[in-house]
């Protein structure tokens, strides 16, 4: 049942959240580099890792995006991601600040945060979620409108192979 009616939805939960988001911004499709621990902390295992790949839809196609991922893996499986990333077209540079979260798939068995230090550790090839949220940022006048606005990210990462896949929604501008 809807929350805002008594009448049954006939929308699914995707379909809701791509009607909510708004506009293709990007979609990318690239390579995690190798993920470098730093150590375990209280809140998990800290990682640095850099990413790299290609927009293939949206606005920005043939644009080169890349970046730097601070992640963070915490003992209930889920990864904290904090990463600003750059896209490039030659013409226009736009830097994101993206927060978000990697989720594994649903039933993977999570080990002890000490197994994934070992140097034989290797993540499961499969894919997990991505979701999260960026504010963008841009010196070229013609995109503005980005400086006020809210992009939400959903896509997966293969943690094994680094396959990354992404796409980020414009949300209306504040303002």
């Amino acid at each position: 049942m809807s929350l805002i009616s008594d009448r049954p939805s006939t929308t699914t939960a995707p379909d809701r959240r791509r009607a909510a988001i708004g506009k293709l911004l990007y979609r990318f499709e690239g390579q995690l580099g190798e993920l470098y621990p730093i150590g375990l902390f209280p809140d998990g295992i800290h990682f640095h890792n850099e990413f790299e790949g290609r927009v293939v839809d949206g606005p920005f196609a043939g644009a080169r995006i890349f970046g730097l991922d601070q992640f963070v893996q915490r003992p209930d499986g889920i990864g904290i991601i904090v990463a600003p990333e750059v896209i490039d077209d030659g013409t226009h540079r736009v830097a994101l600040e993206l927060r978000g979260y990697v989720v594994p798939p649903a039933g993977l068995p999570v080990p002890p945060l000490e197994v994934m230090l070992e140097p034989d550790f290797a993540f499961p090839d499969l894919d997990f979620r991505v979701t999260g949220v960026a504010t963008a940022a841009t010196a070229s006048p013609e995109l503005a409108h980005l400086n006020s606005s809210i992009v939400v990210v959903e896509g997966k990462v293969n943690l094994s192979t680094g396959a990354l896949d992404v796409s980020a929604y414009l949300v209306d501008a504040i303002g």
